[in-house]
């Protein structure tokens, strides 16, 4: 055999070894109400690979051995050297059960709280079972003395397998809530202060040290409803450990407190419900999680493609402008032709009806992309006439208050609050408005930034709902929904936009440039 076959034979009786030693130190730590070694021993069974049960049984058994030889005189041999080894096979018989029914560690966690109860009435059972059949210790032979080994075997459970779900399932999922371990340290201090109430003052009487006992679960819930399961997790362990210590250790067999197991008793039932609330809470927080990050990816799509369609628009415009300059090339060559003829009323004609097209292309063309909106910002290329008068039409507009500087707001959040307008003006328009009144202000709060626009128009007859207005306001909605903003529409004839960004965002993006002169 080679060295990693020796070295794999080595680890597994390492592990037996270790399961034994801890299955000792935690059953002297125990009482009957208070079982500890059951939860070990389940944790275990769900966590640990299959390939180790083997080890993990023979250290199971090793542990029943030492604690039930010395019993032999008492209870006879068959009980003392065969139970030993059918407890384990007995509870891992269910664990089986459940890694084939749950393979996801999550899933599990979500029914934790029945999986724990069914492996604290198995457990019991099969110690009923072989106590009878080996004429074993008659420790269950009442339902109440049963509820209590039961009662005690579940809270050893939540109490082990609890913090390994927490790690585990933190471990893979890179969970993180804020405030988590600050509520959490402050529950322990609570559930610390309620139980040094209880353990200091020996002469109470045993109702209201019951009540202080019970009073720990209030921390738990509020975890719970804070943090769901996993505020459970770290509430229920707490509350557990607190009220283990208050039991006291008499060396009798099947010795109980009677205050503090009706204390436990109402811990069980609370920290099953707890478990169960704080399972379905987890389960919407994470609903809604997924929900905010579809959203943010449905915003961030519908965000690219308005930015698509400017930039096509954009190359449209730098295309058109050199199909321009190539125009104007050859009017002054045929200006110069006919000079050298003595057409010169001809050439101050041409020259002239140049002049005239210049104007209307550069407003078409800002119309259909505002080339100087990235070198000048949004308030210069709204005010000049020639934006006016392609979307105002004959109407007058009044820019009563351009507040702000909009340069200091990206490119593409100007085009946007740009584009708006312009749908806005569309809008209003069906009412045939005599006057237009614009107000803009650029603003930024904390870690935010963005621009405020107000439309309002003085109306000359009664709107008349057209496709061109109908398809504007379409757009307006889209645009401001892909920027998280906010529109409403005035009944009197007015639009109000509120579009922002992220202070942190860079207001010129590096892969468009400025356009050249």
């Amino acid at each position: 055999m080679d060295d990693k076959g020796w070295i794999g034979i080595g680890g597994r009786l390492a592990l037996s070894v270790a399961y034994c030693a801890a299955y000792w130190v935690l059953w002297h730590a125990s009482f009957d109400q208070w079982f500890l070694p059951a939860g070990l021993r389940v944790t275990l069974l769900l966590f640990l690979p299959i390939r180790y049960w083997s080890f993990l049984l023979v250290g199971d058994a090793c542990a029943l051995l030492l604690i039930r030889v010395p019993m032999e005189e008492k209870y006879g041999e068959a009980w003392a050297y065969i139970s030993p080894f059918l407890l384990g096979p007995w509870v891992a018989s269910l664990a089986m059960f459940y890694r084939k029914k749950f393979t996801a560690i999550d899933e599990m966690m979500r029914w934790i709280p029945l999986i724990g109860l069914s492996f604290a009435a198995w457990g019991t059972l099969g110690n009923i079972v072989l106590n009878y059949a080996l004429s074993g210790p008659a420790s269950f032979d009442t339902f109440e003395k049963a509820l209590n080994f039961a009662i005690g075997n579940y809270l050893g459970i939540l109490l082990i397998a609890l913090p390994c779900f927490l790690i585990k399932l933190n471990s893979r999922s890179g969970f993180s809530i804020k405030h988590f371990w600050r509520d959490s340290l402050i529950a322990m201090l609570v559930i610390g202060v309620l139980y040094a109430a209880a353990a200091s003052m020996p002469d109470i009487s045993p109702l209201a040290r019951q009540s202080l006992l019970m009073l720990m679960i209030i921390p738990a819930v509020a975890l719970t409803l804070l943090h769901g399961w996993r505020g459970a997790a770290i509430g229920i362990v707490f509350v557990n450990i607190a009220i283990g210590q208050t039991l006291t250790y008499t060396g009798l067999q099947a010795a109980r407190d009677q205050t503090v197991f009706a204390t436990q008793l109402a811990l069980a039932i609370p920290a099953t419900i707890l478990l169960l609330l704080g399972a379905k809470i987890s389960h919407l927080f994470e609903h809604s999680r997924q929900l905010g990050i579809s959203e943010k990816q449905a915003l961030e799509l519908a965000r690219s493609s308005v930015l698509s369609g400017e930039h096509n628009l954009r190359d449209k415009v730098l295309y058109m402008a050199q199909m321009q300059v190539c125009m104007d090339d050859q009017r002054k060559q045929l200006v110069e032709v006919l000079k050298e003829n003595g057409q010169y009323s001809a050439a101050m004609l041409l020259n002239s009806k140049a002049v005239e097209h210049m104007q209307w292309f550069e407003g078409q063309s800002a119309a259909l992309y505002p080339m100087h909106i990235e070198e000048r910002g949004l308030y210069a290329v709204i005010y000049p006439e020639s934006f006016t008068e392609v979307w105002a039409g004959n109407a007058e507009v009044n820019y009563a208050l351009m507040r702000g500087q909009p340069r200091t707001l990206t490119v593409d959040l100007q085009l946007v609050a740009y584009r708006c307008i312009c749908n806005a003006f569309a809008l209003l328009s069906e009412c045939a408005p005599q006057n237009y009144r614009v107000k803009l202000r650029v603003w930024q709060r904390r870690n935010r930034r963005g621009i405020t626009i107000k439309m309002t128009a003085l109306p000359s007859q009664m709107p008349q709902v057209s496709r061109a207005s109908t398809l504007a306001q379409l757009d307006l909605e889209r645009r401001v929904k892909a920027y998280g903003g906010a529109m409403r529409r005035r009944p009197r004839h007015g639009v109000h936009i509120l579009l922002w960004e992220p202070v942190d965002t860079d207001p010129r993006p590096e892969d468009m440039p400025l356009p050249a002169g």
